[in-house]
């Protein structure tokens, strides 16, 4: 019996540490859990800033976006990117759940009028 609390409390250990890495080194928990689940795929626009990133230890960048939708339905998007971004650009972004899959700079006038409003 005690052989089987110390085999489950070492594997609890081991989860706990391996949900940490992956917190720490990819788009964290929540994205993932998005991409296991597979939502469809959506378009929203974001733009950049000086403090809506964190450089992890493996030398890329954690990015958090408020995103809007063609609708202006918003969404928080994570996107783990391998270069820092220009402050203050626009971004299409396609999205799936709260995982940002691909993104390209667009210019404000190529943002939908709902989008750029809720940008502002």
């Amino acid at each position: 019996m005690k052989k089987a609390v110390k085999i489950l409390i070492g594997i609890l250990i081991i989860f706990t540490i391996a949900a940490a890495v992956i917190q720490k080194t990819t788009a964290g928990i929540i994205p993932l859990t998005d991409w296991l689940l597979q939502h469809p795929v959506e378009t929203y626009y974001v733009e950049t800033s000086e403090d809506n990133y964190e450089k992890l230890w493996t030398g890329k960048y954690k990015y958090v976006f408020l995103g809007y939708n063609e609708e202006g339905d918003e969404q928080q998007i994570t996107k783990v990117m391998n270069k820092e971004l220009r402050p203050n650009a626009f971004l299409r972004m396609d999205a799936s759940g709260s995982y940002g899959k691909g993104w390209i700079e667009v210019m404000e006038e190529d943002i939908p009028e709902k989008p750029l409003m809720q940008l502002y």
